[in-house]
């Protein structure tokens, strides 16, 4: 197993910095030398030997979607009917009453910085969507999933229960998860889960991420994302 790579400045057991502190491009968040859940997805992967969720071209697709909802960026350079795909996907989101709702009063890609209670490991996260008022995070996913009962499968598939464990116990005051998953293709329905509202969810979530913190610590791994060269803060 490698060893561990440089440990950032310690800190409280929590520490988060506030919206004008958190603006900062997706490579200088990946290179922060904090654990994300996407960290703890790769050492489960490497130690278990699972699969990877879809990179490359479907990780970036989702990235576009993403810059455009919450940003407000439009995606360039890509095809008319990707164009329209991701355009049909937007216009599903903004027409749910949940989604825009909390949109317009929403931080968006905001970072959360906390070291973990247990471990003492540096920690990170960017929440899609935070509205501190509600005290609710909300994650938008995009999704082939065809019916609800397929998104869920793909919520357990992709250990979505870490996810919002680790993000809840990274942000300050959340007491609400919800994920948003978003067809890729016709009927585009936005599915609605509330994560938090599961019984047994998030505790099950906070075991799987806990252990992994812990076989961290103990065995010690470097993510790859801390090795990419980091972009300025914009």
């Amino acid at each position: 197993m490698p060893d561990a790579g440089p440990v950032a400045h310690p800190l409280p057991a929590r520490l988060y910095l506030q919206p004008e502190q958190t603006k900062t491009t997706m490579t200088t968040y990946r290179t922060l030398n904090r654990y994300a859940n996407s960290d703890l997805s790769e050492f489960r992967n490497l130690i278990f030997g699972h699969t990877a969720k879809p990179s490359g071209p479907a990780l970036q697709f989702g990235q576009l979607f993403h810059a455009w909802v919450l940003e407000g960026v439009t995606p360039t350079d890509v095809t008319p009917a990707r164009f329209k795909q991701l355009q049909q996907m937007r216009e599903a989101v903004l027409q749910n009453k949940f989604a825009r709702s909390v949109l317009e009063t929403a931080l968006t890609e905001h970072v959360h910085l906390w070291n973990d209670v247990q471990t003492g490991l540096p920690c990170k996260s960017q929440t899609d969507i935070w509205v501190p008022e509600s005290r609710l995070l909300v994650d938008l996913k995009t999704t082939s999933a065809q019916t609800y009962g397929e998104f869920l499968h793909h919520c357990d598939q992709y250990s979505y229960d870490r996810q919002a464990a680790y993000y809840l116990d990274g942000a300050p005051d959340a007491t609400r998860f919800v994920l948003l998953g978003v067809q890729k293709k016709a009927p585009f329905t936005v599915f609605y889960f509330e994560a938090s509202a599961c019984r047994g969810c998030v505790e099950e979530g906070r075991k799987k991420y806990q252990r992994l913190l812990g076989d961290i610590q103990r065995n010690g791994f470097t993510p790859s994302s801390w090795q990419l060269e980091s972009a300025p803060i914009s």
